[in-house]
Order: structure tokens, then sequence, then C-alpha cells
């Protein structure tokens, strides 16, 4: 069963694009991106489940829910349900988030020309169960005569073929605070709190405090989604680090809320562990928050070097003392600290750019 929330307008008929993604329609940055900047030149058919999330719309998208998944399957229900539609229109191209099965569609469609579209690889602590993933994502990949992939790094690390695509990350610019916040230490994270090990940047920020020559008035905000032992671990370093409401855990948000919670501080914090399945693992919340004019405390990583810099931020070890001499050097950047020349250092990064100059010249000549 589906459901159709919003229909492409009418008039011309550009041509079609089906998106297939196992995230709903507007909590995945990257696809939502591609929608909005895209909409103009295709008629864009977003199929995706229902994960109970708030759902959203955007004008000239038609977004359809594949709900009831066969066997408890998302991603098979996925793909059944993209075979349908395929069957039905005519699409000039479809763009699929990879999924273990993609290699059926593109069996069964054979002169409809896909892509399979790779924005990680395995992240999963389980050292088999990251193989197992990975090597179905390369045998997925033999299949498709078009890949795109987030990082040239990535796509050595996974194997993937040499005609993978790079579609980097991005991030748009966000309106400048007028007063830049220069006297307190504002930390944000934004994202998932899975494996990454978050309650060592509360210690790191607990050290600080203790150690701190002078009296810097701090706060950490804490935005995203995980267990409850991960909230928990993040909750319990608090305590024993003495920072009690200065460190706080606020469930996921819209991505509409996030320029005005960004814009309430002025450091971002990036932090992974420094794992092989992390280097070449760019991350989106990096470019938000430069592009909100905020420095940024990030794992040193490969990912990372490419982004920050002397002017932008600084490159940590994944430890609590690591993390602790990075809030330092970020304190001591603060006086001089330019939002707008923390903006610049990300100029190139916006996402209509990257949409407009890479993604849609690549769909384009893919296309009969």
């Amino acid at each position: 069963m589906s459901m159709v929330d919003s229909k492409p307008g009418t008039g011309s008929s550009p041509p079609r694009l089906l998106i297939v993604s196992f995230e709903q329609f507007g909590y995945h940055t990257d696809s939502s991106e591609y929608c909005r900047h895209l909409r103009d030149r295709f008629r864009i058919t977003y199929l995706c489940p229902d994960q109970g999330l708030p759902r959203k719309s955007l004008a000239d998208v038609e977004v359809i829910y594949r709900q009831q998944p066969p066997l408890g399957k998302v991603e098979l229900g996925l793909l059944l349900e993209a075979h349908h539609l395929l069957q039905r229109r005519h699409y000039a191209a479809a763009f699929l988030r990879r999924t273990k099965f993609s290699f059926l569609l593109r069996l069964r469609y054979p002169r409809t020309p896909m892509v399979l579209d790779v924005r990680s690889g395995s992240i999963e602590q389980s050292g088999p169960r990251r193989m197992i993933e990975n090597a179905l994502l390369r045998a997925n990949a033999v299949f498709f005569s078009n890949i795109t992939v987030i990082s040239r790094g990535l796509a050595r690390q996974l194997g993937l073929p040499p005609r993978a695509h790079v579609l980097p990350l991005g991030a748009d610019r966000q309106t400048l605070t007028a007063e830049p916040c220069r006297d307190e230490l504002r930390l944000v994270y934004v994202g998932t709190f899975k494996n990454r090990r978050l309650e060592r940047t509360v210690e790191g920020l607990g050290d600080f405090v203790r150690e701190a020559a002078a009296d810097v008035s701090v706060h950490y905000t804490l935005v995203g989604f995980g267990s409850e032992e991960e909230r928990a671990a993040i909750r319990n370093a608090a305590a024993a680090s003495g920072l009690g409401n200065r460190v706080q855990i606020r469930d996921r948000m819209d991505r509409e809320e996030l320029p005005s919670l960004l814009a309430e501080h002025n450091v971002g914090v990036a932090y992974t562990p420094q794992v092989p399945w992390f280097e070449h693992q760019p991350s989106t919340k990096v470019f938000e928050y430069l592009q909100s004019g905020l420095l940024c405390i990030a794992t040193d990583n490969e990912a990372n070097r490419e982004v920050i810099s002397s002017v932008n931020g600084v490159l940590v070890p994944d430890s609590a003392d690591g993390f602790r001499r990075g809030i330092e050097h970020a304190v001591a950047m603060l006086a001089k600290w330019s939002p707008q020349a923390v903006v610049e250092s990300v100029g190139g990064h916006s996402w209509r750019a990257i949409v407009i100059k890479n993604l849609a010249p690549y769909l384009e000549g893919i296309m009969d």
C-alpha cells in the first residue's frame, strides 16, 4: 500500500527521476537537498518508508511512502514498490540510496539508467558484520555502471571501481550572528549518538573546567538520537565530571530548527572514534557548523583534514585528554574568531553548487 503526499506540477514535461531512499523524506539532508535543487530540471518521485516521523513535503516533489513492508523487510518493500513504479511509468533515471538488494532492480530494468549512491561504508563495531555489509555493497556495485560516492578516500577503502563518481557533502550558508560570543564557551553536537563515544567529550570538558586558569562560562548541548545506554553514558559522564546542568541532551530536531540552534553556540563538535571505518567518512555536520560561522572541534582523520584549517577549527585525538586540549585551542581562537572567515573557508561547499554543478550534469549525462 502506498500514499502520495504531493504531485508534480503541471506544464512542460521534464524527465522523470525516481529517488529511492531507506530514510523518510525530509530526514536525510543529502537527498532532501537533491530534491530541492533538482526539481526545476526533473519530475521527481521520492520513494521511502514511513518511519513514524512527521511527514514533510516539498513543492513539485512527489513523495510516496511504502507501508507494511513484506515480512517486515523495509528494503525489500522499497524495491518491490520501485519495481511497480518502473513498470507503470517511464523514468529517465533512478537514483538508489544503496540497499542490500539494489542489484535486483538493475537486473530487472537493464535499459533504465540507474545510479547506486554510497553515502557511507559500514560503521558497525562488529568486525564480521562490517565485513559482510561492505562485501554486500561491493557486490551490488558490480552491477552498476553509474556509482556516486561521498569521497574518493571512501571509494578506495571500500574497493569501489574507478568509475565511481565523487558526489561530496555540503551545507547552505546561514545568517551569521551579529554579535559573536567570545567570552563564553558554547559547544554543540548534532547527530547520531551511535558508536560515537560522546561521553569522552564530556569527560574532556570536565577536565578543562577543573584545570582552566580563568573562570570560563561553559555550556554543552548534544542534540540527536541514540540508545538509552548511550544517553546514560553521557549523563553519567556529566555527573562524574561535576558539570551538572551545563551539559544538556536534546532530542532529534527538524532541519529547519538547526540554524537557530547553531546561532546560539560558537563551537561545533564533530566527534567520531579514530578507527578505520570512520577515517574517510566526512560529516555533514562539519559543513553545517562551518557554514554557520562556528569554529569546529573535529576528530583528526583524513576526511576532516581536508576541511578543518587554522581559520575554522582544530583537529583532536578521540580521547578525553585530546578533546580537552582541543577546547583549550578553540577558546584561544575565540578572541580573534571571525564567523565570516569561517564561512569563506568552505565557500565552494554549498548544496546548490554541488547539485547544480555536479549531480545535475551527471544525471543528464547518463539519461537516454
